[in-house]
């Protein structure tokens, strides 16, 4: 009987161990992804100034160039 129970106990402290080593994985796996995701929201806002300035500039030449009255 003792052998049976010692074999359940070494079973279950495998088990937690292996959970442990998943879960130090996934964590790191999260953190890895929360990084990217941080870098691309940075590069969008970058992106959102560029086309901002972007589309005042077109919206002023478009003032400019399409006006009648100047012409």
């Amino acid at each position: 009987m003792p052998d049976r129970d010692s074999g359940r106990a070494a079973e279950r402290r495998a088990e937690r161990i292996g959970w442990r080593k998943r879960s130090r994985s996934m964590s790191q796996a999260s953190q890895s992804m929360d990084e990217h995701l941080r870098q691309m929201n940075e590069q969008a806002g970058l992106l959102d100034k560029r086309l901002h300035r972007h589309g005042d500039e077109s919206e002023s030449w478009h003032s400019k160039w399409d006006d009648p009255s100047e012409a």
